[in-house]
C-alpha cells in the first residue's frame, strides 16, 4: 500500500494537482482531435476508394448468390418438375425476388 502512494503524497505547492488537471485537459484535447480526424478520413480518397471497392465486392457476391438459387429452382423446376410456385415456396422466395426495385 505505502508503495502504491509513494509519489501521489499531497504537496504543498499543488504541483500533482495540476499536472493531474493538464493531463485531464491533454485527454479531451486528444478526444477532440481524433473525433475530428475521424470527420477528415471520411473525405480521404484512399478511403472512398476502398469503399467502392468493398461495395463491388459485396454487389458481386449478391450477384452470385442470387445466381446460385436461381439455378437451384431451375434445377427443382427443370429436373424434377416442380411448379415454379412450388419451387419458390420449397426454396423461400417471392415472386419479386429479383426485382429491380428491391435493391434501392
Amino acid at each position: 500500500m505505502a508503495d502504491a502512494k509513494r509519489g501521489r503524497e499531497k504537496d504543498e505547492s499543488g504541483e500533482r494537482a495540476k499536472k493531474m488537471t493538464r493531463r485531464v485537459e491533454l485527454t479531451k484535447a486528444l478526444a477532440d482531435g481524433q473525433v475530428h480526424l475521424d470527420k477528415l478520413k471520411q473525405n480521404d480518397p484512399q478511403e472512398i476508394a476502398n469503399l467502392e471497392k468493398e461495395l463491388e465486392y459485396v454487389t458481386n457476391g449478391a450477384h452470385r448468390w442470387t445466381d446460385n438459387i436461381f439455378s437451384c429452382k431451375d434445377y427443382l423446376v427443370k429436373k424434377r418438375g416442380m411448379e415454379k410456385k412450388e419451387a419458390n415456396k420449397i426454396i423461400g422466395i417471392t415472386d419479386n425476388f429479383d426485382c429491380e426495385c428491391c435493391f434501392y
